[in-house]
């Protein structure tokens, strides 16, 4: 379940710094380092989510930039604290979709890394929820590895988005 990140600020400061040194993050940030979230205390410009179980445990951070002149969300972050956890999937979407149908964003964009694993993920949702891979960058960052990585962009315009049965939530 998606639930404000301001109200688990000090659980994510903690979940999210034990992905530091987990070579299998690096493609988080996008820099050779990382620092906590900074979470706002308003939503005007960002938008930031925990994913919960149903016990109330944090699997995942979800987060992304508004433009409200232009209807764009992008810099998307997307973390999962359990990796696999089908529920954390499930937020995605639904962030996604709100997004679309309570937002009315015209305009849902993100880049990632070639060799994040969660590349295939995201071509597989743009290839049947709509959007397009847009553009390519190689050798555009500097990771925790040293190494130079190729990157990919996203984007997902409202009049190609298709969701799942013809509508988000159902």
């Amino acid at each position: 379940m998606l639930m404000p990140a301001q109200l688990y600020k000090d659980r994510l400061y903690t979940e999210y710094v034990k992905t530091w040194y987990k070579q299998e993050n690096m493609f988080y940030t996008g820099y050779t380092g990382d620092r906590a979230p900074e979470i706002p205390d308003n939503n005007y410009d960002s938008h930031h989510f925990v994913s919960v179980d149903e016990d109330d445990n944090l699997i995942g951070y979800i987060s992304y930039s508004v433009d409200w002149g232009s209807m764009n969300a992008d810099r998307f972050g997307i973390i999962s604290f359990n990796k696999g956890t089908l529920e954390f999937a499930r937020d995605v979407y639904k962030a996604i979709c709100d997004l679309f149908e309570v937002y009315h964003m015209n305009r849902v964009s993100w880049f990632a890394y070639v060799e994040n694993p969660a590349i295939r993920a995201y071509r597989n949702f743009v290839k049947k929820h709509g959007g397009k891979e847009c553009g390519y960058y190689r050798q555009n960052a500097k990771l925790q590895d040293g190494k130079l990585h190729d990157s990919v962009e996203f984007e997902i315009l409202a009049s190609e988005f298709r969701p799942r049965k013809g509508k988000c939530n159902g």
